[in-house]
């Protein structure tokens, strides 16, 4: 999984995270950047701390904590790369940037959010987030989607990939 696959997964959580903000607080998690996924997974979060943790079938995994009036994601390859977005607030919605350049805004759009991510080479891909059931669905402009529901005391996400 390279650093595309990060920002493709990127754009998931914040999506996810952005729907779930009101509820749990400031110390959720970020979606690392999602541009690229080529595989279908699915991943568990569960409160750590003052913050998240997230495994995901694949091998990745990530922790989010409390950082200043926002919060820090840390994403961990199954071969052991990271990435780290710091979270803040931005206008009514939230803006994470990421170590790799990404740049990734989310803001409310009627009972949902519209997220935007820009990649350091000048890519975009935005995604509509809704309530779906107990969480809500997400489709993003490159075909691929997501899908988080509570879990427990935590979240359950699945990620689709584009179809190619």
């Amino acid at each position: 999984m390279g650093t595309t696959s990060l920002r493709h997964v990127a754009i998931r959580l914040v999506c996810a995270v952005t729907i779930l903000y009101t509820a749990l607080g400031p110390a959720r998690a970020a979606d690392p950047p999602a541009a690229g996924r080529t595989t279908p997974r699915t991943g568990t979060t569960t409160p750590f701390g003052s913050g998240s943790l997230t495994h995901r079938t694949d091998g990745s995994s990530s922790q989010t904590r409390p950082f200043g009036s926002g919060s820090i994601t840390t994403e961990r390859t199954r071969e052991g790369r990271t990435i780290t977005g710091h979270t803040q607030k931005f206008g009514s919605g939230t803006i994470t940037r990421w170590s790799d350049g990404t740049v990734t805004e989310t803001r409310p759009f009627g009972s949902g959010s519209l997220t935007t991510e820009r990649s350091r080479d000048g890519r975009t891909v935005t995604g509509q987030t809704q309530p779906f059931g107990s969480g809500s669905i997400t489709r993003r402009s490159d075909g691929s989607s997501s899908e988080t529901s509570r879990f427990g005391s935590g979240t359950l996400q699945r990620d689709t990939p584009a179809h190619k």
